[in-house]
């Protein structure tokens, strides 16, 4: 049951509610977490969160700090249904009407799941969420800085499954004008930070890892903080766990001596490791001075180039709302944007070699100076096609707009040069599937080009080369989806204002 039309003084009583709550219970622990640019206090109502936290966030726990800047509360929480109507009389079939009126409907005796919209918080991810049957609760309250965690099973195998230790906390937590977690990974030699923009399953973790191992400065494999000081891009770490394949995990068998195995990740396809023994190679607050985008290529050798930018800022930071669940993030796409935008970019590509990947990195590190450079002018629509996805973000506006198997496919046709009268007989096929296919893709162009996105002239040449296995993978559906474009506009609307209102001051002075 979802909850939007709460007051301020509504979501403030529930807080409050939450707070009084826990006061009943016996307080466990106090511990910090690090992160450089920001300190965040955990309180805990269970000693059976500990050995996640101490296995996951080593490197940045402390036992005390002078000071702290937001607070994550923590406890195992056995009875869901009994502490929704605690927290407000709004969820309390008791006292709200309406309520009692929908459990009749649904045939259901309590509430088993609720969530509380704030839209100044977010229009899509609630301050309150409680998930009875998954067995968790979650509380944003941003206006105080403090967060709520309350889980049901803190057993290993299952706790384990909800991913990285805090990460969605952390994200909020860690999203201010000045600073945000990314899905990335940084690695770097003699105080010299590289940025690795790239989705999962591109080489990076592989990179990264080896590297560490071999000797380089490192930061993270997966999650980090990204942190703009003084015109300077730092980077920190979160975690001291890395997660490998199975096949990566052989091949780096013997270098792993120390290492503790944790736990196989929530798909089980993949191995978590502690990584303390290697804390003497880590590093707070690393400075970036170059980004790469990593590729897997089929050449013998590895080999860096000077790159377009717009593919791989498209994959850092699509990537990374995807992992936050913050694509209608406007604001803090446009703040990553403008962290990275100005590094030289270069491609790195992989051979299957990981030791000479390593190494010819380290050669290329310890010559940077005489590194190629190289001018690239772009168009201000970043494109990006990976496992035959589109995902693409206009540098300009800091909307991202994503396409689904079947509409990449059609997509990649137009940008090839087939004609859309091509297409559309192509299409024609499959009418007994979607009678509305051609309506369909009369309003996916019509899409394209309102939205600024590019195609060459038509090549009469050129033929119709339509996936059948994607058409039928997505019911024969063009999805072209938008995120973020509502809140672009009020972003414009609120910049619009705030400058008629210092004209409006310039103008009485």
């Amino acid at each position: 049951m979802q909850f939007r039309d709460l007051t301020k003084p509504e979501i403030r009583e529930c807080f409050t509610n939450i707070d009084k709550y826990l006061k009943e219970k016996e307080q466990k622990f106090v511990k910090y977490v690090d992160f450089g640019c920001t300190v965040v206090r955990l309180i805990g109502y269970s000693e059976e969160f500990l050995p996640h936290i101490e296995k996951q966030l080593t490197f940045v726990l402390r036992d005390s700090m002078p000071k702290y800047d937001a607070t994550l509360i923590l406890w195992k929480e056995t009875d869901f249904e009994n502490l929704i109507p605690q927290i407000s009389p709004k969820f309390s079939p008791k006292t709200n009407f309406k309520l009692r009126i929908e459990l009749i409907y649904s045939k259901r005796k309590t509430i088993n799941w609720l969530n509380v919209i704030d839209k100044d918080f977010s229009k899509t991810k609630p301050v309150i969420d409680i998930q009875a049957e998954r067995g968790f609760f979650l509380g944003n309250d941003f206006e105080k800085n403090t967060y709520y965690y309350g889980v049901s099973n803190l057993e290993p195998e299952e706790f384990i499954k909800e991913g990285h230790l805090f990460v969605q906390f952390f994200n909020n937590i860690l999203k201010t004008p000045t600073s945000n977690l990314a899905h990335g990974a940084v690695i770097g030699l003699n105080g010299n930070g590289i940025l690795m923009c790239a989705r999962g399953q591109r080489g990076k973790s592989t990179l990264s890892v080896l590297s560490m191992i071999k000797g380089f400065e490192y930061v993270s494999d997966d999650y980090l903080i990204l942190h703009k000081k003084d015109n300077e891009l730092l980077s920190s770490p979160i975690y001291s766990i890395i997660t490998l394949s199975p096949k990566m995990y052989n091949e780096l068998y013997d270098y792993l001596a120390g290492s503790r195995f944790v736990s196989n990740n929530a798909r089980k396809d993949k191995y978590v490791f502690n990584i303390a023994n290697f804390h003497d190679r880590f590093r707070m607050n690393y400075p970036i001075k170059i980004c790469l985008f990593p590729e897997i290529v089929t050449d013998k050798e590895p080999s860096i180039h000077p790159c377009e930018k717009g593919r791989a800022i498209c994959q850092l930071i699509h990537s990374t709302l995807m992992q936050t669940q913050d694509l209608n993030d406007n604001k803090t796409v446009k703040k990553m944007m403008d962290m990275v935008k100005d590094f030289e970019f270069y491609k790195f590509n992989l051979c299957h070699d990981i030791e000479k990947n390593t190494e010819f990195l380290r050669n290329f590190m310890n010559h940077l100076e005489k590194r190629e450079r190289k001018t690239i002018t772009e168009d201000k629509i970043y494109l990006d096609i990976t496992f035959d996805l589109a995902n693409i973000l206009n540098s300009e506006t800091g909307i991202i707009y994503s396409m689904n198997k079947f509409a990449t496919n059609v997509f990649e046709n137009l940008k090839r040069g087939v004609s859309q009268e091509a297409l559309k007989t192509g299409l024609s096929q499959y009418a007994d599937k979607n009678e509305n296919i051609l309506r369909d893709f009369d309003l996916f162009t019509e899409a394209l080009e309102a939205k600024g996105i590019s195609l060459p002239a038509a090549n009469q040449e050129a033929k119709a080369e339509i996936n059948p296995e994607f058409a039928e993978e997505n019911n024969y559906k063009l999805s072209f989806a938008e995120h973020a474009e509502e809140e672009y506009r009020e972003l414009v609307k609120e910049e619009e204002k705030e400058n008629k209102e210092n004209k409006n001051e310039l103008c009485i002075k």
